[in-house]
């Protein structure tokens, strides 16, 4: 709950504090933005900033490659420890090594998967260091065992020296028609 206090902060404060770059339409300078006193503590606080672009190819690469089914370059994309939890709940804390293994016996239990982004955004905590990417994605899965998923899905990414250490997973399901 906390994480997702934060990434709803750092949205905030993304659409509050973005400012127009292009000089030819904007004929004064805008003022620094205040300070702003939040009615509640955080337990992950600190100051967003917008992140590198960088960061959201890693991500997109590491999900294209899942999706492809191409597990080759996942040593480029995954930190040497990594942590991600699941929509159902479920945490998983593994050497990078292992988290390939278990990702891809997951993929190769599908016939088929699709992916299509729906918005992806790079968000550092300067304070913190971290860098952060959060990406919503439409992605179905066909398992060979007649099972079908469909599902929004919204993931936080963190990465540290650009490869992917944790990743925190939330799912919408599909509205029906």
């Amino acid at each position: 709950m906390t994480k997702l206090l934060f990434i709803a902060t750092v949205l905030l404060a993304f659409a509050c504090n973005h400012e127009q770059k292009n000089d030819a339409k904007t004929p004064e300078a805008s003022p620094p933005a205040a300070k702003v006193s939040l009615p509640a503590k955080m337990s992950y606080d600190g100051t967003a900033a917008i992140g590198k672009s960088e960061n959201i190819a890693t991500v997109m690469n590491f999900n294209l490659d899942f999706i492809a089914g191409k597990f080759d370059n996942y040593a480029n994309y995954l930190a040497d420890s990594v942590t991600y939890t699941l929509a159902d709940g479920s945490r998983y804390n593994s050497v990078r090594d292992s988290a390939i293994a278990a990702i891809k016996a997951w993929r190769e239990s599908m016939t088929d998967a699709k992916q299509s982004y729906i918005s992806a955004i790079a968000v550092d905590n300067t304070e913190k260091g971290d860098e952060w990417v959060m990406q919503w994605i439409d992605e179905s899965h066909d398992y060979k065992d007649g099972k079908k998923e469909h599902m929004v899905l919204h993931e936080d990414y963190r990465l540290v020296n650009g490869k992917i250490r944790e990743m925190f997973q939330y799912a919408q399901a599909i509205p029906g028609k």
